[in-house]
């Protein structure tokens, strides 16, 4: 899109249509709106006046995308660019452009938001601002990503940190020698989502925390118990016997470690409404569960909303009283990755276990027996799941290692470079392999990417009714 809308840089401006999904949120003082790109209509020949500075749309361009929002779901958008070192300011020109598409997109795709974005480079940094005609109403645009880098907004004045207060900077400064401060400022500026706050979570939370995060969302339906006092960082015995939930023992040792840093707690799971709608605003989408139904759900955010998000597991395997094996494995999802089910990551029948309520679990398991004693297999009803091996140091270095490509990603000092990598760190050179696949052409997530809920049919999971609502601590 940048390269498109810049086609005549630096002195005149140029446009296109787009298609963009969107999602209403309840998070967040009087909620909001999550718009995400789904594809572009760029112009072709003769539908934009090339012999003037400024945009100018042909009438046969604007129909055509207006016959397709008839028909389709998405909401349409215009997006140009004004000259380099012109701030993207609506001027009268463009204020006269979205007052009529306003109302012309109306008649064909009514209820659907229009949305209008300019973009331009200030003194060598690309800035973008916005505004969304949403029931009646203008809405300006005031946070934007390219996958998980925040895009700086204009707003006429320099970017503040989220917090009006914020950790000493000596606490980070190895991290600003390294990166740089500009870094630093991403860093607190971002939101990170974690889901799941056990012995991996709770790792990747204490990095980001140390790190200097500004907001972090953690996500996780469980209490702590003793058993999970070898792998839990701030865990203690008397947070165990209490039974508190894993996400306020993460919630205080965040605290302890840095008190201006945002802690959202969600006693829940995706993908409920409630908790969709505080993640979707992250910058990036960490997950850290060995349950494959939140796996699944982490790709589908990731495929409809243009989450950035990564997963990451752990296992040990061995065999005689030997470890053999000491996985793990590490999935990237961007909007050009595979998903999930690409990947075949994921069981269904373990899938549909992990969402039936107990009283389904009982009669499966009843059922199961039955079918054993008359000596027929049970496993169409019911499978058990082996126990998932796995220790403290083991989860602790691979959720170091998942907050630390975060890290790069909101920075863009780096990012994942693969798409799914497994290491054995008892295996020579650490066996490392990166599963490099292409989307299967025939997978819904190369037909939706972007399409936000406008796909919600298309959704690989959904939470069950019998799911208690989440609670936000």
């Amino acid at each position: 899109m940048r390269e498109l809308v810049f086609r005549r840089y630096p002195n005149l401006e140029w446009a296109t249509f787009a298609w963009f999904g969107w999602r209403e949120t309840d998070a967040g003082e009087g909620g909001g709106l999550i718009i995400t790109l789904a594809s572009i209509e760029p112009p072709g020949p003769g539908d934009l006046d090339e012999t003037v500075g400024h945009v100018a749309i042909d009438a046969e361009y604007s129909l055509r995308i207006a016959l397709a929002a008839e028909k389709g779901k998405l909401a349409p958008a215009v997006v140009h660019s004004h000259p380099r070192n012109c701030a993207p300011v609506a001027s009268t020109i463009d204020d006269d452009m979205d007052c009529y598409y306003g109302r012309y997109f109306a008649d064909f795709a009514p209820g659907r938001p229009y949305i209008s974005l300019i973009f331009s480079e200030i003194g060598g940094r690309f800035v973008v601002s916005g505004r969304i005609l949403w029931r009646g109403e203008w809405h300006m645009v005031s946070t934007a990503y390219e996958d998980a880098r925040a895009l700086e907004v204009w707003r006429g004045y320099p970017r503040t940190a989220r917090s009006g207060s914020e950790p000493p900077r000596s606490r980070t400064a190895r991290l600003q020698s390294a990166f740089g401060e500009e870094a630093t400022r991403r860093l607190r500026d971002a939101t990170v989502a974690v889901i799941g706050a056990g012995g991996t979570g709770s790792a990747a939370i204490e990095v980001l925390a140390r790190a200097g995060v500004g907001r972090l969302v953690i996500v996780d339906p469980d209490d702590l118990e003793e058993s999970n006092l070898e792998r839990v960082h701030g865990s203690t015995p008397e947070a165990a016997t209490r039974r508190l939930a894993k996400v306020v023992v993460a919630r205080d040792h965040v605290h302890s470690i840095d008190p201006s840093c945002e802690v959202i707690g969600v006693y829940g799971a995706l993908p409920q409404s409630e908790v969709i709608d505080l993640v979707t605003g992250a910058n990036v989408l960490v997950c850290c569960t060995d349950s494959h139904s939140s796996r699944l759900a982490i790709s589908d955010l990731s495929v409809r909303y243009l989450l950035p998000a990564i997963d990451c597991a752990v296992t040990l395997e061995g065999s005689a009283g030997r470890v053999r094996g000491q996985i793990m494995q590490f999935v990237r999802f961007l909007p050009k990755d595979p998903c999930a089910l690409c990947h075949e990551m994921t069981i269904p029948w373990r899938v549909a276990q992990e969402l039936m309520s107990d009283e389904e679990k009982q009669q499966r398991r009843a059922a199961a027996n039955d079918a054993a004693v008359r000596g027929e297999a049970g496993e169409g009803y019911w499978r058990d799941v082996p126990q998932l091996d796995t220790v403290g140091y083991l989860t602790t270095s691979a959720g170091a290692l998942v907050a630390g490509y975060a890290i790069g990603w909101i920075t863009g000092r780096f990012e994942p470079p693969f798409t799914r990598l497994q290491m054995n760190l008892v295996a020579p050179f650490f066996d490392v392999t990166d599963a490099m696949i292409e989307p299967r052409r025939d997978c819904s997530c190369t037909q939706v990417r972007g399409w936000a809920d406008q796909a919600s049919a298309d959704a690989y999971v959904s939470a069950p009714s019998h799911w208690p609502p989440p609670v936000l601590l």
